[in-house]
């Protein structure tokens, strides 16, 4: 399999990176996530990857032979974080799974700074990848806390 190519996000890019949370949202938490948190992201996303994409710094999108397959968003903290880099947001397809697309990603967004990321109680899976990439458990105050997408799902902090 080819490598998919990484570009930096541009305000164009919102109707496609609202469909491409939407589709990775259902194959990876269609189980898990009530369906009025789909509804909500249908509903909202793209009016809010709009204004996010104004100034599109932080955000990266994986391509592959012409579609759209992964997507990565580092942002600042502010004062009083565990780390003053967060990534906020990294989703691959199913399809790229074991690809490398999520490391690149990864790379490409943080590089090897010091960061946390947050990542859904039953999400066994991305915990199993941050930790190969040297994020550890955060077991601090404030390390755990409910998805504002859905009650009953919970986010715990990951650090390195």
């Amino acid at each position: 399999m080819s490598v998919a190519r990484i570009r930096p996000a541009h305000g164009g890019d919102a109707e496609t990176i609202h469909h491409l949370l939407l589709a990775c949202w259902q194959e990876a938490y269609a189980e898990h996530v009530p369906a009025e948190a789909f509804e909500s992201l249908r509903r909202n996303g793209l009016a809010e990857w709009e204004a996010i994409l104004r100034e599109p710094e932080g955000v990266w999108i994986a391509h592959r032979e012409g579609t759209t397959v992964g997507l990565a968003r580092a942002i600042a903290t502010g004062a009083g974080q565990v780390r003053a880099l967060e990534l906020e947001k990294l989703y691959v397809r199913e399809s790229e799974y074991g690809s490398g697309t999520a490391t690149n990603l990864l790379e490409i967004s943080i590089g090897d700074a010091p960061c946390q990321t947050w990542v859904a109680n039953y999400n066994a899976r991305a915990r199993r990848f941050y930790t190969k990439a040297g994020f550890t458990l955060d077991e601090g105050p404030g390390s755990i806390r409910e998805a504002r997408t859905a009650s009953g799902i919970y986010l715990q902090r990951m650090v390195r």
